[in-house]
């Protein structure tokens, strides 16, 4: 049946094989034959790929061999997906706030001994366990959640409210990031102990978590630890190619793999909107300009990005100096909620002045802390917690973007730009040219770069 689906308006002089790859050995491949390391553990953790959900594979130049798995309902990924849903956000989408929001909260005991009758560690080879009782059964008309669930945490939330969080829904969102944390941080001891490596490899939905994969790299060394930045299910694909191609032996570099737009396609797309616009011989030091001056800047260039963060092709930018900046973008560009945090994209030269970290960090998708004093230099870039989820920009890699930041410390002294995605809340991140200059249109971005294209709006 699938030959029959995949094939029927493709024609071959002979059929290509088709071969199956275990979910997790695909997050495996993915992570290892991308890492660029002689041999490595490899954890693996999601909401489940068959029946299993998290893994422990040894990875060295004989292949990638399983060691150890925890099947349902054990799962890291079930763990933090239900408190998302508890707190109003969407599932398999709105994880990421959770780990936001956890940021306001304070440690609670009350929240702590809640959520260890949910997760605990164990202390041996299991290393943590899940209460089945929470996540198994009949759920109420309240939502997947079952009544041992309600009557531990209460009533839900309502999905996507705009009511403001309590002071225990901060608290608790504390409480299960921290468990996470501390579960991901037992795995990758177990693992390191049970290969015997120092070097760790991660993949699946669970190493989404920038900030818990800020906790792993410190614990193993930055050097040390690689998580695959499509780390989720879109990542299977690229996996899957991985384990029947062979190892490539070389650390990914760059995920710039998505359609790109040639000039022709991006003036006719301005034309056809009716956007005013004009070309710019020095598109870097215009738009530099523009962000030193505290303009918001949608900003198309190259190939699009692969995977779920936008990596300076398609990009809002803004100064991140300005500590208007993050209200603005939020409530009049990405019309999301106001509490929530940005990335700083920074020059693989400047970035450890300002946060804390070393060598480099080119997928946003891990978080360290911001060196002191710099909370207050670059306000809308770094949490509440002093965390920031950072992009190095290497001049091989983009030398478009490393130029335009580049061009915005020459003007301001910081070397460091406010990047979220190209889009709204709720909407996928742009792609083609249209979809740029849609977005520009319906919302108060005030300046769309594309290519050497400039449009700018008269006022916000």
């Amino acid at each position: 049946q699938i030959k029959e689906h995949l094939f029927q308006d493709i024609s071959f002089d002979e059929q290509p094989e088709i071969r199956f790859v275990q979910h997790h050995r695909a997050h495996a491949c993915s992570s290892f034959m991308l890492s660029g390391f002689d041999s490595a553990a490899v954890v693996t953790a999601d909401g489940h790929g068959e029946a299993d959900c998290t893994n422990i594979w040894i990875a060295d130049g004989q292949g990638i061999r399983h060691l150890q798995e925890w099947q349902l309902p054990h799962s890291l990924g079930w763990f933090y997906t239900k408190f998302t849903q508890w707190l109003g956000f969407r599932p398999h989408d709105g994880e990421g706030k959770l780990m936001g929001l956890a940021a306001y909260g304070s440690p609670n005991p009350e929240m702590f001994d809640a959520v260890a009758k949910v997760i605990w560690l164990t202390g041996d080879k299991s290393v943590y366990r899940l209460e089945p009782r929470f996540f198994l059964g009949e759920f109420s008309e309240e939502g997947p959640f079952t009544d041992e669930w309600l009557n531990l945490f209460g009533p839900p939330r309502e999905l996507e409210s705009m009511k403001p969080f309590t002071e225990r829904d901060k608290d608790l969102a504390y409480a299960v990031q921290q468990a996470l944390e501390a579960a991901g941080s037992a795995l990758i001891e177990h693992a390191l102990r049970l290969t015997g490596q120092e070097r760790v490899c991660t993949a699946g939905g669970t190493f989404m978590n920038c900030k818990m994969n800020g906790v792993l790299a410190r614990q193993v060394g930055l050097k040390n630890y690689f998580v695959q930045p499509a780390a989720g299910d879109n990542g299977i694909a690229l996996g899957a190619g991985l384990a029947v191609a062979g190892s490539t032996g070389k650390r990914l570099r760059h995920m710039y793999m998505g359609p790109e737009f040639d000039d022709a396609a991006i003036e006719a797309s301005l034309l056809d909107a009716g956007v005013n616009y004009r070309r710019t011989e020095n598109v870097c030091l215009e738009t530099a300009t523009l962000l030193a001056d505290s303009k918001v800047i949608g900003w198309f260039q190259g190939r699009m990005e692969a995977g779920a963060r936008a990596l300076g092709n398609r990009s809002i930018l803004a100064n991140p100096l300005d500590s208007s900046m993050r209200d603005i973008v939020n409530n009049k560009v990405k019309f999301r909620e106001q509490w929530r945090p940005f990335c700083p994209s920074t020059t693989v030269e400047d970035g450890s002045d300002y946060f804390d970290y070393t060598g480099d960090l080119p997928f946003m998708i891990v978080a360290c802390g911001a060196r002191p004093g710099i909370k207050e230099k670059l306000p809308s870039v770094v949490h509440t917690d002093n965390t920031v989820r950072i992009q190095t920009v290497d001049s091989l890699d983009n030398p478009r973007f490393h130029a335009l930041i580049s061009a915005f410390k020459d003007l301001t002294g910081y070397g460091t730009l406010l990047n979220t995605s190209f889009n709204v809340r709720g909407e996928p991140i742009v792609c083609s040219p249209s979809d740029a200059v849609d977005c520009f249109l319906k919302t108060a971005i005030d300046a769309l770069v594309m290519g050497d294209f400039i449009a700018i709006k008269n006022k916000r």
